[in-house]
């Protein structure tokens, strides 16, 4: 699904249906959590703080601006010294986006809000790479400064979150496969790999 290398986008879609049916069990089962709403005020503040200023940088610029550094810097080969500097220019696109993004109307709202979302994806991109310290599943995630695989360290799954709003990294072992697997299928990624440099 989602976790499972180049099966993206279905995927995602697949991963997403599974968690939502999840959640719906989940709700029916248990009782609404509670909250603090000044946490919830200061949410609204933060998410309608661009429709409040009267000039600044409009939401497409930052997402320019954004995808062009994905594109300049987190495309494969994995190069750990693009992705540091990937994480700087990210620290300064945020405090644009605390600082600087203004909306002029609803539409740019929503644009100003999804730019936060893409650059959080990125974000999350670029710490993901720097944790896994192998390479893995073929060109996509070839790590120039680690270019072997190493199964006894990594044969895992990497869990990414936040932790006082800093993003974290963590392992988690891989648990027994449902179907049996051959093990011909499990390096078929491995096998599209360039050993020999050109």
């Amino acid at each position: 699904m989602a976790d499972v290398p180049h099966n993206y986008i279905v995927g995602a879609f697949t991963n997403g249906a599974v968690a939502g049916e999840h959640a719906a069990t989940y709700t029916l089962e248990n009782d609404l959590a509670t909250y603090d709403p000044a946490e919830v005020a200061a949410e609204q503040h933060r998410a309608l703080a661009p429709a409040r200023r009267d000039a600044g940088i409009p939401p497409n610029q930052i997402e320019y601006k954004t995808r062009r550094l994905v594109n300049d810097c987190l495309q494969p080969p994995k190069v750990t010294r693009k992705y540091q500097l990937a994480q700087d220019r990210f620290a300064e696109i945020r405090n644009d986006l605390e600082t600087a993004r203004f909306a002029r109307d609803p539409h740019e709202l929503m644009r100003s809000l999804e730019v936060s979302s893409i650059l959080d994806c990125a974000d999350m991109a670029a710490h993901a790479s720097l944790f896994r310290t192998e390479s893995r599943w073929g060109p996509c995630h070839h790590r120039v400064d680690f270019p072997e695989r190493d199964d006894e360290n990594w044969f895992c799954h990497t869990i990414l979150s936040k932790v006082d709003w800093r993003m974290t990294s963590a392992k988690r072992a891989v648990e027994p496969y449902i179907v049996p697997i051959a093990d011909t299928e499990r390096d078929a990624y491995d096998r599209q790999r360039i050993h020999q440099p050109a």
